[in-house]
């Protein structure tokens, strides 16, 4: 099945902080956009695994770094 396509222009600062992200996650640009989309507009169905995954990644390894932190 063919999906429509759609162009959009991001800041430098966004399209750092997204590069970042697929190349810390593995995913790509399209999962994460159409993640983040998905998110905002309230549609979590549309939310690819790989994304699910890394954001549990993201928490585990975040509440790590408080824990390390707070000792």
């Amino acid at each position: 099945m063919v999906k429509p396509q759609i162009a959009i222009r991001l800041p430098q600062s966004l399209m750092e902080k997204l590069n970042t992200y697929v190349e810390r996650t593995g995913a790509s640009k399209t999962e994460v956009m159409v993640g983040a989309l998905a998110q905002y507009l309230d549609c979590p169905e549309s939310i690819s695994l790989i994304q699910k995954v890394a954001e549990v990644e993201k928490m585990k390894l975040d509440n790590l770094e408080s824990f390390v932190k707070a000792k």
